[in-house]
């Protein structure tokens, strides 16, 4: 019984095969991918992910690369402690805010983050031909923002696993270096208020688990991934 989380899938299911294909997960273990599932971009890609079978489960929280119209038409269910989307096939989307008990650790959620390729997804003409391709909730909103520091203090600042899709901004500069440095996200923002808060309310997490900047990197408690897999016993 585990949990393993890993980066970016943007809903390439042959892809994704192939990078689980060396861990052998049962149907007691977990899978947490940290945004940019995108298994909802378009009707093709769903079905794909209809005929995956696996026994294990798959959670994933909201990245920028999503279809948030799709994402918003899941049914909402209860599992792992709180409300989640629920998707066939034992996958569920984790909402951003809440906090969950998973395989013994207390994960807290928090999805999204701001496009640096807004402007294509955007124009006119990328739009015509291939519909709607971008999705302003791709940043929490502040009543979102509001319900996770209420989540945090209703559980005392204090839990295992913080999942999201992006970083602290800090980080994203001086350690990923990427060639998002220079980019302003909001949601980057967010996060290192909400890692602030903590601090101050003396409260604490064991580790932090991302994707988005498609590397793999580890900074102390920081975990950047892109295709790698990493395993965290329950």
């Amino acid at each position: 019984m585990a949990i393993f989380i890993t980066g970016d899938i943007h809903g390439d299911i042959r892809e994704f095969q192939t990078r689980m294909k060396q861990y052998s997960l049962t149907a007691d273990d977990v899978l947490i991918v940290c945004g940019d599932f995108g298994f909802s971009w378009d009707i093709r890609t769903i079905f794909d992910w209809m005929k995956f079978r696996h026994d294990y489960t798959i959670l994933f929280c909201d990245g920028n690369h999503e279809n948030y119209d799709n994402l918003n038409r899941m049914e909402t269910g209860h599992a792992f402690g709180n409300d989640v989307g629920v998707f066939e096939n034992n996958t569920y989307r984790l909402l951003t805010g809440h906090m969950y008990e998973i395989q013994g650790q207390k994960v807290f959620v928090y999805g999204g983050a701001s496009s640096i390729d807004k402007g294509w997804r955007v124009d006119p003409m990328y739009t015509q031909m291939y519909g709607k391709l971008w999705w302003k909730e791709e940043v929490p909103s502040r009543e979102v923002f509001e319900y996770a520091r209420n989540t945090l203090k209703e559980n005392n600042w204090t839990f295992d696993l913080f999942i999201s899709h992006t970083c602290r901004p800090g980080l994203k500069r001086n350690v990923l270096q990427t060639y998002k440095a220079d980019f302003h996200d909001p949601v980057e923002d967010m996060i290192k208020k909400l890692e602030t808060e903590i601090e101050e309310h003396n409260g604490s997490w064991t580790a932090s688990y991302f994707g988005h900047f498609h590397t793999d990197v580890d900074y102390g408690k920081y975990h950047c991934l892109y295709k790698r897999v990493v395993e965290i016993e329950g």
